[in-house]
């Protein structure tokens, strides 16, 4: 009897210790900005919704490990005091998941010209419809990829 527990014991265990792997940890554009190396920068056009201005959106992308680069879309808005991320993992040119954050700055200062570089995250928003834009986001970043990136996020 204590050989069966052990057993099951150990296969529950090894059950669990394997979905733990396949979680995806959710990194801020801080986080990953501080912890990876970037292989590629370009800018794009973001144009805020119902005729709004053109702000940049700056586009940065990381290699986190063999099987996985992620791209972080960064756009402050015209305050300079919040923003908005999306982070997107791929690999192979093709779309893996994502989610994005929102954003705000602590101001030093009363003028609010000094700000704390690390920002204040205040929502993560992952669900189907986000999906959904990301990946039509990351079709359009595809374009920009240079060929070091191409080749650093493929498998060899």
């Amino acid at each position: 009897m204590k050989f069966l527990f052990t057993i099951i014991s150990l296969s529950l265990f090894s059950t669990s210790c394997i979905a733990q792997g396949n979680i995806q940890h959710q990194y801020t554009g801080y986080e990953i900005n501080n912890n990876f190396k970037v292989i590629q920068n370009f800018i794009t056009d973001y144009e805020v919704e119902d005729g709004g201005a053109v702000l940049d959106n700056k586009i940065s992308i990381y290699k986190l490990n063999e099987n996985q680069c992620v791209i972080v879309a960064k756009v402050d808005g015209d305050s300079g005091g919040y923003g908005g991320e999306d982070i997107l993992y791929f690999y192979d040119s093709k779309f893996l998941s994502g989610y994005s954050l929102n954003y705000s700055y602590t101001f030093l200062n009363n003028e609010g010209t000094k700000k704390l570089n690390k920002p204040n995250y205040t929502e993560v928003i992952n669900n189907g419809e986000n999906t959904i834009s990301l990946r039509t986001d990351f079709i359009k970043y595809l374009k920009g990829f240079n060929k070091n990136t191409i080749s650093k996020c493929r498998h060899h």
